[in-house]
């Protein structure tokens, strides 16, 4: 009998230290998972801050501030009050970079890191951590967006504009071409001088005032409505022939048909005009080199900025030859309109409508139209 007694009095041992272990197994279970949902949502968080700051380094131009504020933002409203937001996202939680270096003055990347931290004061308490010595625990998060080039975008006005260029207007030995201000086709000598070196950073915030082209002649300011998707040089169907409509999408290579409108001045005054009724205070900050103010909580909707683009101004338009080649996307901000009936924008940059990364090599701080996405570099955690 006591050998029995012995023998029931371990196995009651053995069955007392099992569960103590399944309980610590089990409590490591759910506290383990409860950290990684967590962790889930500080990551989704981070996601979000960075995506909306890299979109704001296009919309804000140089108002860091203005970055760091709407990223701070975005990552809090993803949270649960239960995060503690203020602490799991702080100003100091957001990093400007340039080609992966920590850079403020014309950065190409954010990113964001969340956290729920001792040290934050804001630490995941843990259910059943506590049957083992520890009763929370820290867990981090971080993810990185950048800037990306777009080379085709929706919502583009049926306007084009030459790409910034350069020619010798002093060239012509004919008295009606010389000095005329303007890029006269037909000379040999003023065709042979012209440079294109389209829209770069230090256009952003250029002054052009807009008026209708001519073939024949082309200015920096001289507009071309655009008709239809063309027929590329090479003779290849680019697009379909249909006429566009209100707004179209294009990329860059593609060729369009352009009209030479007599009457085009008084119809871009008044599309002008009542752009800028609608949105009257908003303004070019030359400081920021974007657009502030306005009815707009997010200057881009305003209806005085303006997607475009821009065609090569070596292959102008002509008689019997209608068509030019999309070099470059853009947009500008309807500033001032002049009684002549002028229209003077700013060149600036903007969010493209269905971007395409532009696989070519770029500078995302000049004129353009642009995309964001998620880049690798974020990191992430959950500390014991």
């Amino acid at each position: 009998m006591p050998c029995r007694r012995l023998e029931a009095g371990s196995a009651s041992l053995m069955v007392a230290l099992s569960l103590v272990l399944l309980a610590g197994f089990s409590a490591l279970a759910v506290d383990y998972t409860y950290l990684h949902h967590r962790k889930a949502a500080l990551q989704r968080a981070a996601e979000a801050g960075a995506l909306m700051g890299a979109a704001m380094l296009v919309r804000g131009g140089q108002n860091i501030d203005a970055a760091r504020d709407a990223t701070v933002q975005a990552a809090q409203k993803a949270l649960r009050r239960e995060d503690f937001p203020d602490l799991a996202v702080r100003d100091s939680d957001v990093a400007f970079l340039w080609d992966v270096a920590q850079d403020t003055a014309g950065p190409d990347q954010i990113q964001v890191t969340t956290g729920r931290t001792e040290a934050r004061g804001n630490p995941v308490n843990l259910f059943l951590g506590g049957l083992l010595g520890q009763s929370s625990a820290d867990v981090s998060a971080s993810a990185r967006a950048e800037v990306f080039c777009s080379d085709a975008s929706g919502d583009l006005a049926l306007l084009v504009l030459p790409a910034g260029f350069t020619w010798d207007d002093a060239c012509e030995p004919d008295a009606r071409f010389r000095g005329n201000g303007v890029f006269d086709t037909q000379s040999g000598c003023e065709a042979a001088s012209i440079r294109v070196s389209g829209y770069g950073e230090q256009d952003v915030g250029r002054r052009l005032v807009l008026s209708p082209g001519r073939f024949g002649e082309m200015s920096p300011g001289g507009m071309f409505p655009v008709a239809r998707k063309a027929l590329g040089a090479s003779g290849a169907s680019l697009a379909s022939q249909a006429r566009i409509g209100e707004g179209y999408f294009v990329t860059v290579g593609e060729w369009v048909a352009v009209d030479e409108e007599p009457n085009a001045t008084g119809s871009l005054f008044d599309q002008a005009r009542l752009r800028l009724a609608a949105d009257p205070e908003a303004y070019w900050d030359e400081a920021c080199r974007a657009v502030q103010g306005g009815r707009h909580q997010i200057q881009e909707e305003s209806p005085r900025i303006v997607r475009m683009s821009f065609f090569d101004p070596s292959q102008p338009p002509a008689p019997g030859r209608p068509e030019v080649r999309i070099c470059q996307l853009g947009a500008v901000f309807i500033e001032e309109l002049f009684e002549n009936g002028g229209v003077a924008v700013r060149l600036t940059r903007a969010m493209a409508v269905a971007p395409q990364r532009d696989a070519s090599a770029c500078d995302p701080r000049g004129v353009g139209l642009y995309g964001v996405r998620l880049a690798p570099g974020g990191l992430d955690g959950v500390d014991d």
